[in-house]
C-alpha cells in the first residue's frame, strides 16, 4: 500500500487549484482521517506533529465560526442603523451648512456658535448670486450657542419668493468684524443607508443629502 503524508496530500489538493486558505473543517478533517488511514502501522504519526494539526483544525474551524459571527453582526448593526435613521423622517435636525431654504409660508433658522462674547451679531441672506436681501441682527450676544430666526423678510420689507438662499454670519470682536460659521435646521424628508457600509443619509428639505453623523441636534 502507498503511504501519503499530510504534505502530500496538500500538494495534490494545490495541484488541483484549491487554494490552502480556502480550507474549511471539513477538508482539514478529511486529511487528518487520510493520513489515519495511510499511515505506517510501524510508523505511527508523531503525537506532536498530530496535536499541531489539531490545533489547525480548530483554528480554521474558530476562523469560519468568527466570519459568520462578523457577518450576523453586520447585518444587525445596518438593520439597526437603517431603523434608527428612518425614525428621523419628518423631524428637524441641525447641520452645518450655508444654504437655507425658505418654504412659502413661515420662517427657517439655524443657530452660531460665537467662541467669545460680541457687541454685535448680524446674519445676512444671501441671493444664489451673492446679492444682499436680508438680516437677522441679533445684536449684543454672550459666548456659546445662539439661536436665530429669519421670518423670510427682505430688506424692502416685503416677503421673498422660496427657494433656496445663501447665509452668512459675522460678529463684532473688538474693533473688527469677523466671519463665523453657521448651522441650520431642516426637515427630514427621506433616509437611506448604503449597502457597503458608513453612516446613513439623510435627505433634508431644500439642502439635499448629509450623512447621519454631521448631525449636530434633533428636533
Amino acid at each position: 500500500m502507498e503511504l501519503r503524508s499530510v504534505t502530500e496530500l496538500q500538494q495534490a489538493s494545490a495541484a488541483a487549484k484549491k487554494d490552502a486558505s480556502s480550507l474549511d473543517q471539513d477538508d482539514f478533517m478529511k486529511l487528518m482521517l487520510q493520513q489515519l488511514k495511510n499511515q505506517d502501522p510501524f510508523k505511527p504519526t508523531d503525537n506532536t506533529e498530530f496535536i499541531s494539526q489539531m490545533a489547525q483544525l480548530t483554528s480554521v474551524s474558530g476562523i469560519s465560526e468568527m466570519n459568520a459571527n462578523l457577518a450576523t453582526l453586520a447585518d444587525s448593526l445596518y438593520s439597526a442603523q437603517l431603523l434608527e435613521a428612518s425614525s428621523l423622517i419628518g423631524k428637524e435636525v441641525l447641520v452645518d451648512s450655508n444654504k437655507i431654504a425658505l418654504p412659502s409660508s413661515g420662517g427657517v433658522g439655524g443657530q452660531l456658535t460665537l467662541p467669545v462674547s460680541s457687541t454685535a451679531v448680524n446674519v445676512e441672506i444671501l441671493t444664489p448670486g451673492g446679492e444682499v436681501v436680508g438680516k437677522v441682527s441679533l445684536g449684543p450676544q454672550n459666548a456659546g450657542d445662539v439661536p436665530f430666526e429669519w421670518n423670510g423678510v427682505g430688506l424692502n420689507g416685503n416677503r421673498l419668493p422660496p427657494g433656496n438662499y445663501q447665509i452668512q454670519a459675522s460678529y463684532r470682536n473688538g474693533n473688527t468684524q469677523e466671519a463665523l460659521g453657521t448651522q441650520v435646521r431642516a426637515a427630514v424628508n427621506s433616509v437611506s443607508v448604503p449597502s457597503n457600509g458608513g453612516s446613513a443619509q439623510l435627505q433634508l428639505k431644500g439642502l439635499g443629502t448629509v450623512a447621519l453623523s454631521q448631525v449636530i441636534e434633533i428636533r
